[in-house]
């Protein structure tokens, strides 16, 4: 009885989310251009996380990274390397990156992003940014002067429920799973171009690792990046603007771990394989593979 009970709370739990979700997809979301599926020169493609680990593989493999389609994330082109390895796609989600009411280091950050982006970019390259960044014009002054950048948008709306129901939604680009983390649009992105392998470098994620409460009961953590010069501990902040408590910061680490499980299950479905090439990544949702096994099946 108590598992009938289970099931049927389970059921109308899912019901309501994807009633929910429905509403969040009309008022939310909004029509963007249809990501391009035969956009690649083969199967394969490999997601540059700005994790730790992804030094090591720069400094090994950038003859390889640079033969492969690249998708890079947030603030990757203010490296060197981004103009050695020539990213085919480029996904920036961070809303510091555009609004404009945030705090001054985040435009700052940002403002040096796109400039760097637009003065770089000497090759045909696709700049996924969320639809809702469209209306802001600061970070598309710099950009707009590159006729090498390709602007697509794509809805950030999240989507839950019934897992036929949410494919359905994911496929035509109207939501994803709770985008909690730059990786997740990533992949999604990645799924949607239809690559057959989608392979994760620097996705070390490994926060837990890094978090503090200071004497003033003020939760802190080091985000380390493979191209900080200085690491210091900071407060957690949401969207720019305000910060978080430990749980809320525990709880977006747990809707972005769990979001990872929904994309695998995603892309099983349409027979695509997403591999964590990433050593020691606390990442769980997906199978795990050396770099050279990608590069032999590549």
């Amino acid at each position: 009885m108590v598992k009938i009970l289970i099931r049927i709370y389970n059921w109308f739990k899912l019901l309501s989310q994807t009633f929910f979700s429905l509403l969040k997809v009309l008022f939310m979301s909004g029509k963007v251009l249809q990501v391009d599926k035969q956009d690649k020169t083969n199967e394969n493609l490999i997601i540059l996380g700005n994790g730790p680990s992804l030094q090591d593989f720069l400094d090994k493999d950038s003859k390889y990274l640079a033969s492969i389609d690249l998708m890079a994330v947030n603030h990757f082109a203010i490296s060197d390397y981004f103009t050695e390895l020539m990213p085919k796609y480029y996904v920036a989600i961070a809303h510091d990156l555009y609004l404009e009411d945030v705090q001054e280091h985040f435009v700052e950050a940002s403002n040096k992003l796109f400039k760097s982006i637009a003065e770089k970019t000497t090759w045909h390259m696709i700049l996924f940014m969320p639809r809702e960044a469209r209306k802001y014009q600061r970070w598309q002054k710099d950009i707009s002067k590159n006729k090498n950048i390709e602007i697509k948008y794509f809805n950030l709306t999240p989507v839950e429920g019934f897992r036929s129901t949410r494919h359905w939604f994911y496929s035509k680009n109207h939501g994803m799973p709770r985008p909690h983390n730059v990786m997740v649009p990533s992949i999604y992105l990645s799924i949607l171009l239809n690559r057959k392998k989608i392979g994760l470098l620097g996705a070390d994620h490994s926060w837990l690792q890094n978090i503090i409460v200071n004497k003033d009961n003020e939760a802190m953590f080091v985000n380390k990046h493979f191209y900080d010069q200085k690491l210091t501990y900071k407060r957690f902040d949401y969207m720019g603007r305000t910060f978080l408590s430990l749980h809320e910061i525990l709880n977006t680490f747990s809707q972005a771990f769990k979001s990872y499980h929904i994309l695998n299950t995603w892309a099983k479905s349409k027979d695509i394989k997403v591999l964590n090439l990433t050593p020691d990544s606390f990442i769980d949702a997906y199978e795990r593979q050396e770099l050279e096994e990608f590069k032999r099946n590549n």
